[in-house]
C-alpha cells in the first residue's frame, strides 16, 4: 500500500508540473471590430508580458490554425462528392497562379496564410494533402507542362484542376482523367465557369496537356505536411496587420502586410510561419546562415529570401533602433477589412488587442484586387476570347483599329476612356500579341481594360508592372 501511495504521489505532482510547463492555451477571446474606415484601420496584437506568447488567429473565418481547420471551415458534408467539392471551392478561392519565387515544397499553411499564390504544381500537392488528411486517397498527375489532383470517392477517381478553378462532368458525374481523355469532347463541360482560369479550357495547348499520354505521370499522395500556424509575440512585441501595399515603395506586386515591431535591445530567435518580405529599422538579421546589416543591406536580404531553397521559419534579429519591424507577407483573399470585422485570438497567455489608424497610408496605397478573383468579368472574357483573333495581329495599336474600335462602338464604350488605357497596357507588352494567343490572362486583362474600374484596371497594371521591376532587381543581385 505505502508503495502505491508514494507512486500515486508521483504521478500528482509529475501532472502538476507538466500543466505548469506545457502550452495549454490560456487565453482565448472573440472580438467584434467596428470601423468607417476599412482601407486605413489596423488591428493591433500586443504582448505586454515578459515571456514570449504563442497565437494564431482567425480573421473574419480566414487564416488556418491546421489543415484539420481548413477542412472543419470549408465542409461539413457527409456527400462524399459534395464534401470534395465544398474543399475545392475554398482552396480555388484562396490561391491565385503566380510564382514569384521557390515554392519551397509544399508547406500547406504557408501558402494559404502568407503567400496566397502557387502554380499548378503546388496546387494540386497542396489540395491533394489536404483531401489526403481528410481521408481521400489521393494523386497528381504530372501534365509536362501542367499539373492536376485525382480525389478517390465513391469507388472511383475524380480529376481537380485547381490552378484552372475547373473540372469536368458528364451525366452529373466528376470524370476522372481516364475518361477525360477517352471522351475529348467533354473538356468542353467545365464544372465551373466563374472564373477566368479557367478561359484555359478553351484552348487546344489546355486539352493537349492530356491528350499526351506518353508523358503524363501519376504521383499517390502519401505522407502529409506535419503543418500547424502557430505564431510568437516575444516579450513586449506588437503584431499589426493588415497594411495594404503601396505600389510606389513596396518590393513584392502582390501582398499585404503583418509587421511585427521588436523594442530595442531584443537579440534572439524570431519563429513564425510567414514570408519575411521585409525589415524596417536599424539592426542585424542572421537569415540562411548569412548576417545582413540593415537598413544598408536589405536589398541583399530580400534577394536572399527569393533565391532561398528552403522556406525558413527562424530569423536571429538584433534591434538597434528604438524598434525593428519585421514584414511578413500575407495572403490578401484572407486580410479584406470590412466594416464589421470578427477576430478570434487562441493563445498561450493573455494579449492585448485595439485598432488604430494607418499613419503610413498614401494615394498609392491601394486593397489589392487580383484579375483571376475578379469573377464579374469571366463571361466578358469569355466572350473576348472567342471572337478576337490575335493570330495575325502585330501590337496593340493594330489590335485596336482592326478589332476593338467597332467592338467599342457595338457595345457602347467609351473610345477615349479605352484608347487611354491600352496606351498603358501597350507599355507592359512588348512582344507580338500572337504570343497571346492562348494566354488567358490576356483576355482577362483585356476585360478589365475595357469594363472595369479605375480601381481595378489600376491594380491590373500596377500590378504587372511592379512583377517585371521585382524581376529585374532579382536577376541584378548577386548572392
Amino acid at each position: 500500500m505505502k508503495k502505491v501511495a508514494i507512486i500515486s504521489i508521483i504521478i500528482y505532482f509529475t501532472g502538476i508540473i507538466y500543466l505548469y510547463f506545457s502550452d495549454k492555451t490560456k487565453f482565448v477571446k472573440n472580438y467584434v471590430i467596428i470601423t468607417d474606415d476599412s482601407l486605413n484601420t489596423l488591428i493591433v496584437i500586443r504582448n505586454p508580458g515578459d515571456k514570449s506568447v504563442k497565437f494564431n488567429l482567425s480573421f473574419n473565418d480566414k487564416f488556418f490554425s491546421s489543415i484539420k481547420d481548413f477542412i472543419r471551415k470549408s465542409s461539413n458534408s457527409s456527400n462524399k462528392e459534395q464534401f470534395a467539392l465544398d474543399i475545392f471551392n475554398n482552396l480555388i478561392n484562396s490561391l491565385i497562379h503566380e510564382k514569384l519565387f521557390n515554392d519551397w515544397g509544399t508547406i500547406p499553411l504557408v501558402t494559404l496564410n502568407s503567400k496566397g499564390f502557387a502554380i499548378c504544381g503546388r496546387q494540386s500537392e497542396i489540395f491533394g494533402q489536404i483531401m489526403y488528411q481528410a481521408g481521400f486517397p489521393s494523386r497528381i498527375i504530372h501534365l509536362n507542362g501542367h499539373a492536376v489532383s485525382e480525389i478517390y470517392f465513391n469507388n472511383a477517381w475524380h480529376l481537380f484542376d485547381t490552378d484552372r478553378k475547373t473540372y469536368f462532368k458528364f451525366n452529373n458525374k466528376i470524370l476522372s482523367y481516364k475518361e477525360l481523355i477517352q471522351s475529348p469532347q467533354c473538356f468542353k463541360n467545365s464544372g465551373t465557369k466563374k472564373y477566368i482560369a479557367n478561359l484555359t479550357t478553351l484552348f487546344e495547348k489546355y486539352t493537349q496537356h492530356f491528350l499526351t499520354e506518353y508523358d503524363n505521370t501519376f504521383n499517390e499522395v502519401k505522407i502529409s505536411e506535419n503543418d500547424t500556424f502557430l505564431l510568437t509575440l516575444p516579450p513586449q512585441s506588437i503584431f499589426i496587420f493588415p497594411y495594404y501595399p503601396d505600389f510606389k515603395r513596396d518590393f513584392f506586386p502582390y501582398n499585404t502586410k503583418a509587421k511585427l515591431f521588436l523594442q530595442k535591445g531584443f537579440e534572439g530567435v524570431v519563429k513564425n510561419p510567414l514570408v519575411l518580405i521585409d525589415v524596417e529599422g536599424k539592426g542585424k538579421v542572421k537569415y540562411n546562415k548569412q548576417e545582413f546589416s540593415i537598413p544598408d543591406e536589405i536589398e541583399l536580404l530580400k534577394a536572399s529570401i527569393i533565391k532561398s531553397k528552403k522556406f525558413l521559419k527562424e530569423i536571429h534579429v538584433s534591434v538597434f533602433s528604438d524598434s525593428l519591424a519585421l514584414v511578413y507577407m500575407l495572403n490578401p483573399v484572407f486580410c479584406t477589412m470590412y466594416s464589421k470585422n470578427r477576430i478570434f485570438i487562441n493563445a498561450s497567455d493573455s494579449l492585448k488587442l485595439s485598432i488604430m489608424k494607418n499613419r503610413e497610408s498614401h494615394q498609392s496605397t491601394l486593397r489589392p484586387i487580383h484579375l483571376e478573383l475578379l469573377n464579374q468579368y469571366t463571361f466578358k472574357a469569355f466572350e473576348l476570347a472567342e471572337n478576337l483573333s490575335l493570330y495575325n495581329i502585330k501590337d496593340i495599336d493594330e489590335l485596336y483599329e482592326k478589332q476593338l474600335k467597332s467592338y467599342c462602338v457595338h457595345n457602347n464604350l467609351d473610345t477615349v476612356v479605352i484608347k487611354r488605357r491600352l496606351l498603358v497596357l501597350k507599355k507592359i507588352i512588348n512582344e507580338p500579341l500572337r504570343n497571346y494567343a492562348e494566354a488567358y490572362a490576356f483576355y482577362g486583362a483585356l476585360a478589365i481594360v475595357l469594363y472595369g474600374n479605375n480601381e481595378e484596371f489600376k491594380n491590373l497594371i500596377l500590378f504587372n508592372y511592379k512583377y517585371f521591376k521585382y524581376k529585374e532587381i532579382i536577376n541584378t543581385v548577386k548572392i
